[in-house]
């Protein structure tokens, strides 16, 4: 197999372990990867508009957006106008939304991360570099439609 063939197969792969975490959090737990991301966000900041909710979880505004209205549904966040700016929408979490993170719903990243850190200091910056890199590859990608540019 060519590193073509290899590295298109890898992340076909991940594609597809996303996926299945996803599918699973879903039957187990009712929500998905990306609304256990922002719920995991939201207990972190406290509360948040959806443009910061966007840049800290890597996910669109508009995403973020269809992520918050299902959350809002289960009844885990909630919608607040922002004190100085009563325009702005902060979404806070819920007691039902911190009941549903004491449940503790895993995130494929942190189980990453845990075996990540049992790998070599060396073999973990090298994973580090290179996935930052496929990263930039797949974004520049996704920002030139798809094209050979850059």
């Amino acid at each position: 197999m060519d590193v073509k063939q290899s590295s298109v197969e890898a992340l076909r792969r991940i594609t597809r372990a996303l996926d299945v975490h996803s599918r699973a959090l879903l039957q187990k737990h009712s929500l998905t990867g990306p609304q256990l991301n922002v719920l995991k966000e939201l207990a972190r900041q406290g509360q948040a508009p959806i443009g910061t909710l966007a840049k800290s979880t890597y996910l669109g505004a508009p995403t973020v957006t269809g992520v918050v209205d299902r959350l809002e549904r289960h009844g885990w966040v909630t919608r607040v106008p922002g004190k100085e700016d009563r325009r702005q929408v902060l979404i806070t979490i819920s007691a039902a939304g911190k009941r549903m993170l004491a449940r503790n719903p895993p995130l494929i990243m942190e189980t990453f991360c845990r075996k990540l850190l049992r790998c070599p200091q060396a073999e973990q910056q090298q994973i580090g570099e290179v996935l930052q890199k496929v990263a930039s590859m797949i974004e520049q990608s996704a920002l030139n439609g798809g094209g050979e540019q850059g």
